[in-house]
């Protein structure tokens, strides 16, 4: 992913075309097809169009079971360059390719590299299979959220008592705020997150 929204990464497309039309159309074409593949899988009732659950499942298809499948199938023909059925740590990567004058990778390529081997290869074989492809693709977003609170405990707990006291968030209050835990802070402000307890 280039970081653009879907929309946004549209439009560029058509711009290309309109000025590179040969160069981009199997770009274009491409696209097309994966979202066109998407968009039939999204629409359960086979009724023309979808409906607003089959939209939500059409954006964001790894939410949803019945679609698990189709998530690892779609990961698999934008990674596996090979056809094998599996994923390797260079497929993983990308285009990435080290740069011959440097000593070392960058630290971003490091950090992908340990999180192919310490938490996708479960079997350690060098590849990802399509259960573990599925631990790349649909994170579990359990594991990642107690992962950022024990990270504020371990940064904003001041008096190693475990727990994070006011006082301690106030004087904390920038991590807090910019921590996926809070939303960056947009939980604060929403009526609607907050709830009585029974």
């Amino acid at each position: 992913s280039n970081g653009l929204p879907r929309k946004a990464g549209l439009l560029i497309l058509d711009i290309c075309y309109l000025t590179r039309p040969l160069e981009i159309f199997p770009l274009f074409l491409k696209l097309h097809l994966k979202d066109k593949k998407r968009f039939e899988k999204a629409n359960q009732d086979e009724v023309p169009g979808l409906s607003l659950v089959e939209f939500i499942v059409f954006e964001h298809p790894e939410e949803v079971d019945y679609m698990t499948e189709f998530v690892i199938q779609e990961a698999l023909e934008e990674h596996d360059k090979n056809g094998d059925g599996f994923v390797s740590l260079e497929e993983f990567l990308g285009d990435y390719r080290r740069d011959p004058t440097a000593n070392e990778d960058p630290e971003w390529i490091l950090v992908e590299k340990d999180r192919f081997v310490n938490d996708y290869d479960k079997d350690g074989d060098g590849r990802l299979d399509p259960q573990e492809l599925l631990s790349w693709v649909v994170p579990n977003n359990q594991g990642i959220a107690q992962e950022e609170a024990l990270h504020l405990i371990e940064e904003m707990d001041l008096n190693s008592d475990s727990k994070l006291s006011e006082a301690e968030i106030i004087e904390n209050q920038d991590l807090f705020l910019t921590s996926e835990a809070t939303d960056y802070g947009r939980q604060l402000h929403d009526e609607h997150f907050y709830h009585d307890e029974l």
